[in-house]
């Protein structure tokens, strides 16, 4: 758990950084430059392509997780592996791209009274497929050569980096809206590049085939991983999208722009999940390859319990600070505030389960995790369709906190039964009473002052109050372990 706990903490400073930098571009600049429209058709392309990108890579991300240990050899080139992703990478592109044109006449149709402006632009949703596809599938290549904090930089800071120049060539007349939307999908490309860039490198990008290794048992094993894999992985990214397309089919790109600026906040709390995800799933499928549960209980426990710790910190630092926060905000975002706090509790619940999903995707029961993603989409439909139409965008929200709830619960109870371990302690209450109580003394914080000078007393506030008696305790070793290394960087200096 060391190596995994010094990648997280540096893919975690990565996912920070550029979550500072998303915040400029997301809170400070964009709702400020743009019309609530013009940021609903970005987030709304971007979901709708990611949807049908999802289904475009077949779910061969999961197969490179999960068998490409049994092709790991680098002086065989991985036994061609690179070769057949990128030929099942262009061939759900192909697959995914007769979906759009199925679908694009209805997108227009739909869309060109209430959000005229999707209708003129979704012709950018076919290079934006592509460009996922590629990204999604040489990303987790990447993951698998131990490379993972590469990947995040990338797509976490310097995609951000080239969001900002984006916004500000537009601020300055350099281009209008059409040169931006434009701008915007040919950066949304620059991960893949790069990532590519590296491979070649590092001299682990080779294109050559080598068809002997693919066994008919590994033929089998790979098809029958990929169907699983593209039902869950379709539905996990559905799960994530859907909502903003909901919200625009029963409003319009002005309510999407809101909800998804309010999204943004609520989703700070995963970003170290985010680096840990990525990081550890390459461990946990390498030790059930060895049969290594002593790690893949460490994995679990350690991994909810330090996700735990991570997520109700920013929570805290979210929630407390939250009008300051909306005062940077036009008064047309100020509605999505309680949007925030659904999403945000939304994504603690699914901190603190820890690593369960990727637990069981990468185990032998890799096939019931596709039914549990169809009920995820089941409930997050059927709540949508619940609430929406009487609560708007917070319904949204509402919908998502409940249906990722009961996804969490259902992923714990079926470890539970199949495995036998869970990877709660007492010390997961101990760090919510401790966020709890330091939520109260925030309540109590009310000073009269700017508003950045009072985001900065909360937080500094609630840093102390919250990791001090983390650390003290001795909650988490990991946590302690990485404080106490940077005192000895600090007094090295």
């Amino acid at each position: 758990m060391g190596t995994i706990a010094r990648q997280t903490i540096k893919g975690s400073v990565y996912s920070y950084v550029g979550a500072a930098l998303g915040f400029v571009n997301v809170v400070l600049l964009m709702p400020h430059i743009f019309s609530t429209a013009q940021v609903g058709l970005v987030n709304l392309i971007i979901a709708i392509s990611s949807i049908m990108g999802q289904f475009g890579m077949l779910g061969f991300a999961n197969v490179t997780k999960r068998l490409f240990p049994f092709f790991r050899n680098p002086n065989k080139n991985h036994n061609g592996f690179l070769f057949i992703l990128l030929m099942v990478a262009l061939l759900g592109f192909f697959i995914s791209g007769l979906g759009y044109f199925a679908l694009k006449d209805y997108f227009v149709t739909q869309n060109k009274e209430d959000s005229p402006l999707f209708a003129k632009y979704v012709y950018l949703l076919l290079p934006l497929i592509f460009i996922y596809i590629f990204t999604g599938l040489i990303d987790v290549y990447n993951r698998v050569l131990f490379n993972a904090s590469f990947g995040i930089f990338v797509k976490e800071f310097f995609l951000r980096i080239l969001n900002l120049i984006g916004i500000g060539l537009y601020y300055y007349g350099f281009f209008d809206f059409n040169g931006f939307i434009h701008y915007y999908t040919i950066a949304y490309g620059a991960p893949v590049f790069m990532t590519v860039g590296l491979l070649i490198y590092r001299k682990q990008f080779s294109l050559k085939p080598d068809f002997s290794f693919l066994t008919k048992k590994m033929r089998y094993e790979m098809v029958m991983v990929a169907v699983f894999a593209l039902l869950s992985g379709f539905s996990s990214i559905a799960a994530m999208y859907i909502d903003k397309y909901m919200i625009n089919h029963y409003f319009d790109l002005s309510a999407t722009g809101v909800y998804a600026i309010a999204f943004y906040f609520g989703s700070m709390i995963i970003l170290p999940g985010r680096a840990l995800v990525k990081i550890s799933t390459t461990y946990i499928t390498e030790s059930f390859k060895s049969g290594d549960w002593d790690t893949i209980k460490s994995i679990y426990s350690k991994s909810a319990l330090n996700q735990l710790i991570m997520a109700a910190f920013v929570f805290l630092l979210l929630w407390g600070n939250i009008d300051s926060l909306l005062a940077f905000l036009p008064e047309a975002y100020h509605e999505g505030k309680y949007v925030i706090l659904y999403i945000a509790l939304a994504y603690l619940s699914i901190m603190g389960f820890g690593l369960g999903s990727e637990i069981i995707v990468f185990s032998k029961y890799y096939r019931h995790y596709a039914v549990i993603m169809i009920l995820l989409i089941v409930f997050i439909i059927f709540f949508n369709l619940l609430l929406i139409p009487s609560y708007g965008i917070v319904g949204a929200a509402m919908a998502s906190l409940i249906s990722y709830f009961f996804y969490c619960f259902i992923n714990f109870l079926f470890i539970l039964i199949k495995f036998g371990f869970h990877p709660f302690t007492y010390k997961h209450p101990v760090v919510l009473l401790i966020g709890f109580l330091v939520y109260l003394v925030t309540l109590l914080l009310s000073p009269s002052v700017p508003v950045i000078v009072s985001v900065i007393i909360k937080s500094l506030a609630i840093t102390v109050l919250f990791l001090v008696p983390v650390y003290v305790f001795n909650i988490s070793e990991d946590l302690n372990k990485a404080i106490h290394g940077i005192i000895r960087k600090i007094r090295s200096r």
